[in-house]
């Protein structure tokens, strides 16, 4: 996974809303073969409706639960049976895939799915989703999607709109056939500062209504029948160099259902490393609006930097080990608390 990475010794304080500039998702921001994305699952009830353009969103209070991850594979590594279908740009161009994803296996009465891969394509264009390969009752199978499903379009910024309609048809041995058909609607209405319990990114938020109707046809019977779904939405919060959305809220009818998030603490520790045998250095409150205390044995210079480069405030060097700095003035948005003992750095996010 293409990783962001953060100075050794960082303190997280996170203070408010995003005074960043909106960032460009492009297929440099997609997973690629080799990729693994790890995440957490977890349950939320917060209000989706909750965004904007330069927007905070506070999702530091989620807690992590089970672990999960993506895993992308060559499309070479795949049965062979499915590459005729997934790596055949003679045939199927529109269907051939840039690498494939382990997929769940299913089992109900009558009807299971296992050794499932699921394949995509992601360049200049956009990130698709061009079919699946799975043993349908025991027999391999390879199903596209005619057309495909367009996840994102690139490059993608904040007010983009699109739509894309795709379709696939499937059939199960001893039953009949299985088909979906299916309508996705994109918009990107929000970007900004996202706040995770372990780490921050600047994100763009895209909203994902999924409209799907699945049609069964039971051949012993020979009859057919259309069961429209439930609305789905996706809610994506996307970092750039992350490969897939690092916070990510589904409803369905209207009801959260399921939430994971990019889930790393190991990438944060807890103080900025002391100059000459000093303690390291605390803050809180977290958030705070007004005034930031700090704590250690000796602090040193320290500089509030702020999104443009400009130092906007300067503390001197104390021997007091505690210190509290005023805040209120300062507008809203994303900072850099620097030390100037040691060089290192502190994000800081002020807010009202």
């Amino acid at each position: 996974m293409k990783h962001i990475s953060r100075p050794l010794f960082m303190i997280p304080v996170f203070l408010g809303v995003t005074a960043s500039a909106q960032i460009t998702i492009g297929p440099a921001d997609m997973p690629s073969a080799g990729d693994t994305v790890r995440y957490r699952n977890t349950i939320t009830t917060a209000d989706m409706a909750d965004t904007g353009p330069s927007h905070l969103w506070d999702f530091s209070a989620l807690v992590p639960n089970a672990e999960a991850a993506d895993t992308m594979v060559t499309v070479g590594s795949t049965p062979i049976l499915y590459q005729f279908f997934f790596n055949n740009s003679f045939v199927y161009p529109e269907n051939k895939a840039d690498f494939a994803m382990r997929g769940p296996s299913i089992g109900i009465q009558g009807f299971s799915i296992s050794n499932v891969f699921n394949y995509f394509k992601s360049n200049s264009a956009g990130y698709r989703d061009v079919g699946f390969g799975a043993n349908v009752n025991g027999l391999p199978t390879s199903v596209q999607r005619t057309p495909v499903d367009w996840i994102y379009r690139f490059p993608l910024n904040f007010g983009d709109q699109d739509s894309s309609a795709s379709h696939y048809q499937v059939s199960v041995p001893a039953l009949g056939f299985y088909g979906q058909d299916q309508m996705r609607r994109n918009e990107v209405d929000g970007w900004g500062t996202l706040i995770l319990p372990a780490d921050t990114f600047e994100v763009l938020r895209v909203k994902s209504r999924i409209e799907r109707t699945d049609t069964v046809y039971i051949e012993q019977f020979n009859i057919g029948f259309a069961i429209p779904e439930p609305e789905t939405i996706e809610y994506k919060w996307i970092a750039q160099g992350m490969d897939e959305p690092v916070l990510q809220v589904t409803s369905v009818g209207g009801v959260n259902t399921v939430v994971r998030f990019f889930y790393q603490p190991d990438d944060i520790t807890t103080g900025i490393a002391p100059g000459n045998g000093s303690d390291p250095l605390r803050a809180w409150p977290n958030p705070a609006s007004t005034v930031l205390h700090l704590e250690g044995a000796s602090l040193g210079t320290l500089e509030l930097v702020g999104a443009d480069g400009s130092v906007v405030r300067t503390l001197p060097q104390s021997s007091r080990t505690t210190r509290t700095v005023d805040v209120s003035s300062l507008t809203p948005g994303l900072y850099t608390l620097r030390s100037n003992v040691d060089g290192t750095t502190t994000h800081v996010v002020i807010a009202r």
